[in-house]
């Protein structure tokens, strides 16, 4: 009983903490999956995901390919936390275009590039298209501050972005859909 009392606490701490740091990469490897998944679906130009059309928005379905990826974890209002932002080959610091709920033009439309080629839309082959979750909450499952060791509550924000370069228009398409 006495060896069982003096090692039952440090072994349900490393269990724990194994599990929560476990849980953090499980987390943080799924979201990168979502996000490359949504940086893939936007260089296809698909018409279509998982039977809904993407003709009014392709970032709504851009959205909803990264939510799908990420095993429930983004919906509700973790929605929010994900950003698509399109960028020229002017200005790879500035998106010129970022669609969260809706898509705001941040740069100028049309643009000339250096090699002369006008670039008139944000998602115009050749542009570059991000995908970011900005911010996911985690909280540790075992709440023991690591610099007090007192019972508080403490969480880490993940990150995870996507970024590739959109390729050619599907045939028959002339413009690119509506970003």
């Amino acid at each position: 009983m006495v060896e069982m009392a003096l090692i039952f606490l440090p072994m349900l701490v490393m269990f724990f903490g194994i599990f929560d740091v476990s849980m953090v990469v499980f987390l943080q490897n799924t979201l990168m999956h979502a996000a490359r998944e949504g940086a893939r679906f936007a260089m296809t130009y698909s018409p279509n995901y998982s039977g809904n059309s993407c003709s009014a928005s392709q970032a709504a379905c851009i959205t909803q390919v990264v939510q799908t990826n990420a095993f429930g974890f983004l919906n509700g209002t973790n929605a929010n936390l994900i950003t698509v932002n399109y960028y020229t080959a002017n200005d790879l610091t500035n998106p010129v275009m970022v669609c969260k709920a809706t898509c705001t033009l941040k740069g100028t439309l049309p643009q000339t590039l250096s090699n002369g080629k006008v670039v008139s839309y944000p998602n115009q082959p050749g542009n570059i298209v991000e995908v970011v979750v900005t911010n996911y909450p985690w909280n540790w499952m075992f709440p023991v501050s690591a610099t007090k060791y007192s019972l508080t509550s403490t969480s880490v924000n993940l990150n995870a972005s996507a970024v590739d370069l959109l390729g050619g228009l599907p045939v028959g398409m002339t413009a690119p859909p509506t970003p």
